[in-house]
């Protein structure tokens, strides 16, 4: 009887272990977490994302840990067991300051940015920043605001439309910081560049390059910018990175550009909100196809995919210094979003073990030839001489179903394990069913490899697949 496998589309991978590209490491591609909850993740969280040893973790401090209850007056019993929990993850913290104590901003509006006292202000900067970069050395990055050109559409409470007044709210918060830690990264800000597969950005490279030019004719240091995009497509997601990358060169090429939200695009009102959506292997296709995406262009320093865990809303955290409660409920009670690498409780997603793959591909860069923009991939060697090889088949237009045989040059001729792991609907939702934390190996056989060795692989449409060859 034929296999269904032999009426498929072969796709070709030739892979020339001798053609060095380089060092690779792609934990510069991490997550964030934050501006929902007051709650710190569970131990249980703390423990899986520890694992995964993520280089670095996005946060944005919100109103809600209240640091600064009184004038004069610091209290962190809210905000440190939330960091300590963050720190425990691993990596360094980029943490986007998005506070607004009521005493320095007594009235609820989003569009008042400049707090009733500077001098007061810069004492609350400066002692926040003493606290968690130095004597709690957790913060390597400190970010001045999120989402500030929709403001509380984007979930935080200032509205800051102009890059010039976002300049001086950066300038008069960047100094204390400076002050207290001298050397340590100071950028901002994560400016919102709208949702969907339009190459339409909302006006976020200007509004980015607009703000580093006045960094440099004023001379004031910036470290980086950022900004956030929601979006399924990887062309798209490319576009707006090289065209933002572009537009900040003419000011400042040395600025370092993270994308600090990063995750599918969000359909609001129009589809269902299931939780079938968050095992759908299309998810973490297509991030993984966005990251190669970025990767290849260059155009990125990092990313950040929003969020490590599903939370829910209490509204009575936001009620004192936000006017869109119930905009905020809705969005993460009524129709959840589903983004996480785990819901709630840590019961992991698909997309976990996605990084958990990505993360797999460090040491060398080796040349891989026949991807294309929908069958993307990367190759590498780390140390202990396993190769790797991490794909993703998934395109917008719609990705099929193939066969994808490997081509090998220059394989170091021995013994290997070849061990194939795959997210595609049947491994997930088998996770989803099982409750467990990894998807199983789809194949693990040994070989004796010849320095022209091949073979061929299963790549189904909306599908992440890793193919390690460790030596024996």
């Amino acid at each position: 009887m034929a296999s269904r496998y032999a009426q498929m589309p072969r796709r070709v991978l030739n892979v020339d272990w001798a053609k060095d590209a380089g060092p690779l490491d792609m934990r510069y591609h991490s997550m964030g977490i934050g501006g929902i909850s007051s709650l710190p993740p569970s131990a249980k969280i703390v423990d899986k994302m520890a694992l995964l040893k993520p280089r670095f973790i996005r946060i944005f401090l919100q109103e809600y840990f209240y640091i600064y209850p009184k004038h004069g007056v610091y209290d962190w019993s809210r905000l440190d067991p939330y960091m300590d929990a963050v720190h425990a993850m691993g990596g360094d913290i980029m943490a986007s300051i998005c506070i607004k104590p009521k005493v320095l901003y007594p009235e609820l509006d989003e569009s008042i940015w400049m707090p009733n006292d500077v001098t007061e202000w810069q004492e609350l900067i400066r002692a926040l920043v003493l606290r968690y970069s130095k004597e709690k050395p957790y913060v390597t990055h400190w970010a001045i605001a999120n989402e500030q050109n929709i403001g509380e559409l984007g979930g935080c409470p200032y509205l800051i439309e102009d890059p010039d007044d976002y300049f001086k709210y950066y300038k008069l918060t960047a100094a204390p910081i400076r002050e207290a830690l001298p050397g340590i990264k100071v950028g901002g800000p994560s400016n919102a560049s709208g949702a969907g597969n339009s190459l339409y950005d909302d006006g976020t490279a200007d509004y980015l390059a607009r703000f580093v030019e006045l960094c440099k004719l004023h001379n004031e240091p910036v470290d980086f910018v950022c900004y956030n995009r929601y979006s399924d497509d990887p062309a798209t997601h490319a576009f707006i990175g090289r065209r933002v990358r572009n537009a900040l060169d003419k000011h400042n090429p040395d600025v370092k550009l993270y994308m600090t939200e990063f995750n599918n695009a969000l359909i609001i009102n129009s589809n269902p909100s299931l939780e079938e959506d968050a095992f759908d292997p299309a998810r973490p296709a297509s991030l993984a196809a966005s990251i190669l995406a970025f990767h290849e262009d260059g155009c990125l320093d990092g990313s950040f995919e929003y969020h490590i865990y599903d939370q829910n809303n209490d509204p009575n955290e936001f009620a004192p210094w936000y006017s869109r409660v119930r905009y905020m409920a809705e969005h993460w009670n009524d129709i959840p979003h589903r983004l996480g690498l785990f819901d709630l409780d840590g019961k992991a997603r698909p997309l976990y073990c996605m990084y958990h793959m990505l993360y797999e591909m460090i040491g060398k860069r080796i040349i891989m030839s026949g991807t294309d923009h929908i069958l993307r991939g990367i190759a590498s060697i780390n140390q202990d001489r396993t190769m790797s090889m991490f794909l993703t088949n998934f395109s917008v237009e719609g990705s099929y179903d193939s066969v994808t045989q490997f081509k090998f040059k220059n394989t170091e001729k021995g013994m290997y394990r070849v061990i194939v792991t795959r997210i595609d609907r049947e491994t997930a939702t088998h996770m989803k069913m099982n409750s467990i934390d990894m998807i199983e190996p789809v194949e693990n056989r040994l070989v004796y490899a010849y320095p022209d060795f091949h073979f061929d692989v299963f790549t189904p449409a909306d599908s992440v697949t890793l193919i390690q060859l460790v030596k024996q």
